[in-house]
C-alpha cells in the first residue's frame, strides 16, 4: 500500500517541469490532454499558478530586452559651428530644424529651435531619422538652408555653416518675414522699412505666410531722476502684443501706462496687410497724453493720431515708401498736423545702397523698443508739449510739424564693417522744450518754474556712421555730426521770441553692443559728446546710435530662469541714462534756463517676451 502512495504523490512532481517549459514559450497552447492527465486537483492549481508566474517574467525579459534597443535606433542628432564669411564663429545665430516641406508653398513648423555658443556651436539631439531641413539665421545676415540626412543612432554634422552679410537691398528684401525663421533685426532704411523677406529663387515678395501664433512683450519698471528737482519719479509698464491675422497680415497692439510725474499714457494699433505681392499696406490708430507745462492749461493734453503707408517693391531691391501721418488734439485744444511721408531706396552696386526720403520729425527719445513680426515696436519718453503765447496774454498749445528731407546712401566695407553717410535738411515747427527756470539771486526766487517753449527754426548738416563689429561677442559703432542747427540764447531768459538762436554744431557718438550667449547677458554702452547750448529738434542720427542725448549711458539686460512656469523668455533690465548729468543750459546774472530732458536717469525693472 505504500509503494503505490509514493508512486502517485511523484507522479504530478515529474510533470510539472514540462508544464512550466510548455508555458514559457509566447504564443505555444498546452494541451488539455496534460491536463486530464493529472490525478490530483492540488497539484492542477499549484502547476497552474507557477505556469503564470513563468509566463510573466518571460514577457518582461523579452520586453525589456527589446525597448531599449528600439529606443535606440530610433534617434539621432545633427551638430556644427554657424561663422560669418570670414570663418569666425557668430556666436547667438539662431538654428531650426525644420521638416522638409509638404509643398512649396507651405514650410513645417520648426522641430528644433537652437541658439549658437560662444563659439558657434550647436546640437540638436533626440531627432527621428529622415530628411530635414536646416535654417540659420542671423541679424544683419543672409538666412542660409542646407538640407540633412539623420540616421539612427548616427550624428548628422556640419563642420562650418557661412553666413554672408546683407549686403545690398536686394539681399534685405530676401530674407523670411516669418521671425521664428529669421533673425528680427535689419539695416533700417531712411523711411524705417526694416520688414524681413520671404525668399525665393525668382521673385521676391513683400510679405510671406507666418505661423499664425500669438506674440508678446510686457515689462513692469520703476524710473527715477535724482538730480531733478521736480522729483520726476513714477512706475509704469509696457506691453505689446503681436497676431497674425488669416495670411494677410498682422495685428499688433501697444501701449505704455504709469502712475507718477512724467508717467506716459498711450495706446495704439497697428495693422500690416500684405495687399499682393508688392504692396504692404500699413495703418495705424493711436491715442496718447501729453505733457503740457504752462499757465492756464490742464496738465495733462489728448492726441489722437492716424497714419497710412504703402511699401511698393517696384522691382527687385527697388522700392517707394509713400503714406501720410494725421494728428489732432483733444479735450479742449484743437491743434492740427498732418504730415506726408514719402521715400525710396534702390542699389547701385553689389555693396551699394542709395536712398532718400521725406519724413515727419516728430519722433522723441525712445524710453525702449523692441522688434516684432509687424516691424520695431518704440516705447516713447514723455514730451513736452510745444506752448505758444497768444496777444489775448493766454497760453495754447501747438501740434509738431517737424519734417526733415534727407538723402544718402551706405556701403559695406567688409564682412565685419559698413559705412553710411547721409545729409539732412529739418524744418522745426512746433517742437517742444522743457526749461527749468532757476533764479541766481534772492530777487527772481519768484520766477523759478518749468516751462514749455516753441522751438520753430531749421537745421542743415552731415552724419557719418561707421559699424564695425569687434569679435564674437561686441558690436561697435561711432558717428559724427556737423552743420548748423540752433542753440539756446541767453537772451530768450527775458525775451522768449529771442531763445533759440542759429549756430554751428558738432555730436560725436560712441555705442559698444556685447551679447554674451552662454550667461545671456546683453550690455550696451552709449558715451555722446555735444554742445552744452545745442538743441535738436531731430536728432542728426534719428536714434540710430543714441536714443537718449546726451553723453554716458548704459543699458544691461540678464536673461532670467523661469523654469518653465512661464512661457517665453524672463529678463531683468537696468537701464542708466546720463550718469554724468550733462544738460542742455543757458544763463545770465539773474537766472539759469537747464533743459529737463536731459537730467541723470534710472530705470530698473523686468520683462518678459512670449
Amino acid at each position: 500500500m505504500t509503494e503505490p502512495k509514493s508512486n502517485s504523490a511523484r507522479a504530478p512532481r515529474e510533470r510539472t517541469p514540462k508544464l512550466l517549459v510548455l508555458r514559457s514559450k509566447i504564443g505555444c497552447r498546452i494541451s488539455a490532454k496534460s491536463f486530464e492527465s493529472t490525478r490530483s486537483e492540488r497539484g492542477k492549481k499549484v502547476m497552474r499558478r507557477y505556469g503564470n508566474i513563468a509566463v510573466l517574467i518571460s514577457l518582461a525579459i523579452v520586453g525589456a530586452s527589446r525597448v531599449p534597443q528600439a529606443q535606440g535606433a530610433a534617434l539621432g542628432s545633427i551638430r556644427g559651428f554657424i561663422k560669418d564669411g570670414a570663418g569666425e564663429p557668430l556666436a547667438g545665430a539662431i538654428v531650426f530644424v525644420l521638416g522638409e516641406p509638404v509643398a512649396p508653398a507651405k514650410s513645417e513648423k520648426p522641430i528644433k529651435q537652437l541658439k549658437t555658443d560662444d563659439e558657434g556651436k550647436f546640437i540638436a539631439t533626440g531627432i527621428n531619422p529622415g530628411r530635414y531641413v536646416i535654417k540659420a539665421a542671423a541679424a544683419g545676415y543672409k538666412a542660409v538652408e542646407v538640407s540633412a540626412l539623420v540616421k539612427a543612432n548616427k550624428a548628422t554634422i556640419f563642420d562650418s555653416i557661412l553666413l554672408r552679410r546683407s549686403e545690398t537691398l536686394a539681399d534685405e528684401t530676401l530674407e523670411n518675414s516669418d521671425s521664428k525663421y529669421a533673425a528680427r533685426a535689419l539695416k533700417r532704411t531712411i523711411f524705417h522699412f526694416d520688414d524681413q523677406k520671404k525668399y525665393q529663387k525668382e521673385d521676391s515678395r513683400i510679405l510671406a505666410d507666418a505661423v499664425t501664433e500669438t506674440h508678446g512683450y510686457v515689462s513692469a519698471f520703476f524710473q527715477s531722476a535724482p538730480s531733478d528737482m521736480r522729483g520726476a519719479s513714477f512706475a509704469g509698464t509696457n506691453f505689446a502684443v503681436s497676431q497674425q491675422v488669416e495670411k494677410i497680415g498682422h495685428l499688433l497692439v501697444s501701449g505704455q501706462v504709469g502712475q507718477g510725474i512724467g508717467a506716459p499714457q498711450r495706446l495704439q494699433a497697428l495693422t500690416s496687410i500684405n495687399a499682393g505681392d508688392r504692396h504692404q499696406l500699413s495703418v495705424a490708430l493711436g491715442y496718447g497724453r501729453l505733457l503740457v507745462t504752462a499757465p492756464g492749461i490742464e496738465s495733462k493734453l489728448g492726441q489722437v493720431s492716424v497714419s497710412a503707408t504703402d511699401t511698393w517693391q517696384i522691382r527687385g531691391p527697388f522700392i517707394i515708401v509713400y503714406g501720410v501721418e494725421f494728428a489732432r488734439f483733444t479735450e479742449g485744444a484743437s491743434g492740427v498736423s498732418i504730415l506726408p511721408r514719402f521715400g525710396i531706396a534702390a542699389d547701385a552696386g553689389p555693396r551699394t545702397k542709395l536712398f532718400a526720403g521725406f519724413v515727419p520729425g516728430s519722433s522723441s527719445d525712445t524710453q525702449a523698443q523692441i522688434t516684432s513680426e509687424t516691424g520695431e515696436v518704440v516705447f516713447p519718453e514723455q514730451k513736452p508739449v510745444a506752448v505758444a503765447s497768444l496777444p489775448s496774454g493766454l497760453s495754447e498749445p501747438r501740434p509738431d510739424r517737424s519734417f526733415r528731407l534727407q538723402f544718402g546712401g551706405e556701403q559695406i566695407l567688409s564682412e565685419n564693417s559698413s559705412i553710411e553717410l547721409m545729409a539732412f535738411v529739418d524744418t522745426i515747427s512746433g517742437k517742444g522744450v522743457g526749461l527749468l527756470t532757476i533764479p541766481i539771486d534772492g530777487e527772481h526766487a519768484a520766477s523759478q518754474g518749468l516751462r514749455a517753449y516753441d522751438q520753430n527754426g531749421g537745421a542743415k548738416g552731415v552724419t557719418v556712421v561707421f559699424k564695425h563689429k569687434l569679435g564674437k561677442a561686441f558690436n561697435g559703432c561711432i558717428g559724427y555730426a556737423f552743420g548748423e542747427g540752433q542753440q539756446l540764447d541767453a537772451r530768450g531768459i527775458s525775451d522768449p521770441a529771442s531763445l533759440f538762436a542759429r549756430g554751428f554744431f558738432h555730436v560725436i557718438t560712441a555705442k559698444v553692443d556685447g551679447h554674451f550667449v552662454r550667461t545671456g547677458t546683453r550690455i550696451s554702452t552709449i558715451y555722446r559728446l555735444s554742445s552744452g547750448r545745442a538743441v535738436f529738434g531731430i536728432d542728426p542720427f534719428q536714434g540710430k546710435i543714441s536714443t537718449y542725448d546726451p553723453n554716458l549711458s548704459f543699458l544691461i539686460s540678464q536673461e532670467l530662469p523661469t523654469f518653465n512656469l512661464i512661457p517665453g523668455q524672463l529678463s531683468a533690465v537696468l537701464d542708466m541714462r546720463n550718469l554724468l548729468d550733462q544738460q542742455a543750459s543757458v544763463n545770465d546774472d539773474q537766472q539759469e534756463l537747464i533743459s529737463i530732458r536731459f537730467h541723470r536717469l534710472v530705470r530698473v525693472g523686468v520683462a518678459l517676451r512670449f
